[in-house]
């Protein structure tokens, strides 16, 4: 059977229109989490205030919300890809899903594009409508003019800034940065989508233990093997430092092709039976 679109966005209504509370419910979180962090975040930077500017504390309100929300941001889609399987968690339910006039392959597309692409637009809107919120609440508050600016273009505009000091204002090692970063990103990602296709149960949880006790042992293990002073001679400046980037962003690509094979594999088997990796 060839590839439908009709049929993979009807089974893609089918998830948005079955799913809506959880969407209504992750949305409101995801606004009130936001919401009450920017007022309390901001109300905390200006009572503390040390003799700073006025462009001085805007400047570290948008920085301690761009850490802030960069880690919240992985988090989130760490937690939304390990749900990949949500919608066939017990085996009435795979049997309804598997049931549907689609492919498999059509199937999993609408399951990744769910937990990739519509979690991560509600958890825009949640905080765009958030940093609304804080601009309507200003005047309530005795805050500067700085304050009144829409603050989430200078919390992502600190993400390139915080890069100038590696790529040394060269392009050629921005891209690898970015490249660097994005692959390890999709790497992560990946994982958490293989973790939500095998565990049945909190899926989450038991991947990310798993990440934790794998970093642990990789820690010990290059802990000695690599003395301190090769570890101190990795410089961005070395070229030596680029190089392994490349490599590593290669790897890390390869391995994230590898997980989202195993994950459809998995995907593929779970139609009635449990998921079983190699059948």
């Amino acid at each position: 059977m060839n590839f439908s679109f009709t049929r993979l966005m009807a089974v893609m209504k089918r998830d948005m229109m079955e799913n809506w509370k959880t969407n209504l419910y992750r949305f409101i979180g995801v606004y009130t989490g936001a919401a009450m962090a920017f007022l309390f975040g901001m109300y905390g930077i200006l009572s503390s205030n040390r003799g700073e500017t006025a462009e001085e504390q805007y400047t570290s309100f948008c920085s301690t919300f761009h850490s802030i929300l960069t880690f919240v941001t992985f988090f989130y889609l760490m937690i939304c890809a390990s749900r990949i399987m949500e919608v066939m968690n017990t085996k009435n339910k795979r049997i309804s899903y598997m049931m549907l006039p689609a492919t498999i392959g059509e199937k999993f597309i609408s399951r990744v594009i769910y937990v990739c692409i519509t979690s991560m637009i509600i958890f825009s809107v949640g905080i765009f409508f958030a940093e609304l919120t804080r601009l309507i609440l200003l005047p309530l508050f005795d805050v500067p003019e700085e304050f009144y600016r829409f603050c989430l273009f200078d919390i992502i505009s600190n993400t390139s800034l915080n890069y100038n000091a590696l790529y040394d204002d060269s392009r050629h090692n921005f891209i690898i940065v970015l490249i660097f970063l994005i692959s390890w990103f999709l790497w992560s990602h990946s994982i958490y989508i293989l973790g939500g296709t095998y565990f049945k149960k909190h899926p989450f949880i038991k991947t990310w233990g798993i990440m934790i006790l794998l970093f642990v042992i990789i820690t010990y293990i290059l802990g000695n093997m690599v003395t301190k002073e090769l570890f101190l001679y990795f410089e961005p400046t070395d070229k030596s430092f680029w190089i392994n980037a490349v490599i590593i962003s290669t790897v890390l690509l390869i391995f994230t092709v590898i997980n989202w094979t195993l994950s459809y594999h998995l995907f593929r088997n779970s139609q009635i039976t449990d998921r079983k990796l190699f059948t």
